[in-house]
């Protein structure tokens, strides 16, 4: 696609002619600092709804028969901001001093140019007050196509942030402490429960740090995809090529254009301006470097139909009925009608594609959470599942596999023939036991950590043992029962004899 620039100024009738729209504010002086300056934009925000309340009072006050100071008192007794009282203040003063409405507004700088645009072509064609209705009927169209992409947006955008919030409060305080748990259980955990303890005990470790960088990143990250004038285009780019919000965004901006532009030629405005003024008006690249196109062709002589023709992939944009019906409604001298019909078929439109992008949209999030849900789920209940399923086997005893256990009481040795005069006493075998981390030491019903437990001891205890088998030692205990105790946790007493 070729450099497109708009056209520069010429002394024609277009109203957008630099000569007729240098803007020098009267409330800033050129005396006053760059600070001056920043405070007074600064007293402005957040008066767009008082500028809106602004140019629909003044529509119904001058219908009703009311003169424009008076009209100008009654809107600023319901003003708020400081801003919004000096501009009315400012345009009072204008008016009386014998300046036109349009021309103090377009000093004052504070209306869109095709909204100043109409009121110029209002005050000279005696239609002030049908061009101000025109105005605010755009602005309330204005409001319903953005109101409509935002509504078609909240509702994935608050799933995903509470779904994203959730995650990170799981991963901050849940994670850490089933980390913990799963480190002590002596058993094999499955590779998405290892995935698990390790981002819970990072998580623990540095989440201060962490969790706020991660939410700035992403700030930044949305601000400068989705927001950031220069950079805007890249979110711009992958919401067109999301289906359901491709369709949503194409109906909402075609509603726009047959809106503004058939409104905006009904009430007067040439094409070319009408054109510059959609181009203002939306927030995409795509429709803004078409609208620019088409303003600069029609400019220089051509007809919609060419204008079209020449423009690389404008079926993606418009679709081909709707350039065939612009193309016939110019041939008849009834475009401004055409486009008024096209913006209220989009209208129509959008509602249902914004109805429709909610549907698609549920089962992608619902999807989306069962994920997260799932993953957390398995990565806790696996390795409990794993732990009973080894405590079931070892209450079988056909599922064993042990090496048979040989008490020293069984083993045969050869008998000695001793003098009666020497009696050998009886060796005691004992044991003692350790310190634990638990503080005891279970006492087992097979030679295995997976045998039942029957009995605790405690550090420091003395036992005597009948048997030795694969590192286990086994003990009588009080009540005459028997059991086994780990070698790990055992210390041998030297054998001492009976006096």
């Amino acid at each position: 696609m070729p450099n497109i620039k708009k056209p520069s100024p010429n002394s024609g009738n277009s109203f957008f002619d630099k000569k007729n729209f240098e803007r020098t504010p009267v409330d800033i002086p050129k005396t006053q600092s760059m600070w001056e300056k920043f405070l007074f934009r600064l007293s402005m925000l957040g008066t767009g709804k008082e500028q809106d309340y602004f140019i629909e009072n003044i529509a119904t006050l001058l219908i009703s028969g009311m003169g424009m100071s008076a009209a100008l008192d009654a809107i600023k007794s319901e003003l708020r901001t400081n801003g919004m009282k000096k501009i009315i203040e400012n345009l009072k003063e204008e008016i009386e001093g014998g300046s036109s409405l349009w021309k103090a507004l377009q000093k004052l700088d504070f209306l869109p140019e095709r909204n100043i645009a109409l009121i110029r072509i209002g005050e000279e064609s005696g239609q002030l007050s049908a061009n101000l209705k025109v105005i605010v009927s755009q602005q309330q169209k204005e409001r319903s196509f953005r109101s409509k992409i935002r509504s078609a947006m909240m509702y994935p955008l608050l799933v995903l942030a509470l779904t994203f919030a959730i995650g990170i409060a799981i991963a901050w305080f849940i994670l850490p402490r089933l980390a913990s748990v799963f480190t002590t259980l002596k058993i094999q955990l499955p590779l998405i429960t290892k995935g698990l303890i390790g981002l819970g005990n990072f998580i623990g470790a540095y989440g201060f740090i962490v969790i706020p960088l991660l939410i700035i990143i992403l700030t930044v990250a949305i601000y400068l995809v989705f927001l950031y004038p220069r950079t805007r285009y890249i979110g711009q780019w992958l919401l067109f090529h999301l289906p359901g919000i491709r369709s949503l965004i194409q109906d909402t901006e075609l509603s726009r254009f047959g809106y503004l532009l058939g409104s905006l030629l009904e009430a007067g405005l040439p094409v070319v301006d009408a054109l510059h003024s959609i181009e203002q008006a939306t927030l995409f690249q795509n429709y803004k470097k078409l609208y620019n196109f088409l303003a600069i062709h029609i400019e220089e002589g051509d007809s919609f139909q060419k204008s079209f023709e020449q423009y690389p992939d404008i079926n993606k944009l418009i679709p081909v009925p709707i350039e065939q019906l612009i193309i016939a409604a110019e041939r008849s001298g009834k475009l401004s009608d055409a486009l008024l019909h096209i913006g209220a078929i989009f209208e129509e439109k959008t509602d249902t594609s914004t109805k429709d992008l909610t549907v698609i949209l549920e089962p992608i999030l619902l999807v989306i959470v069962w994920a997260g849900v799932v993953t957390v789920a398995l990565a806790v209940i696996l390795p409990i599942y794993s732990l009973i399923g080894g405590l079931d086997t070892q209450n079988n005893p056909g599922a064993t596999s042990e090496t048979p256990v040989v008490l020293e009481s069984e083993i045969k040795t050869p008998i000695k023939t001793v003098p009666p005069a020497v009696i050998t006493p009886p060796v005691q075998k004992q044991i003692k036991i350790k310190t634990t981390e638990l503080g005891y030491l279970n006492v087992r019903s097979d030679p295995s950590t997976k045998g039942e437990i029957l009995e605790k001891v405690y550090p420091g205890q003395l036992y005597e043992y009948l048997a030795v088998s694969k590192g286990w030692y086994n003990i009588i205990f009080p009540g005459g029962k028997n059991g086994w105790v780990s070698e790990r946790y055992v210390e041998i007493i030297p054998n001492t004899t009976n006096q």
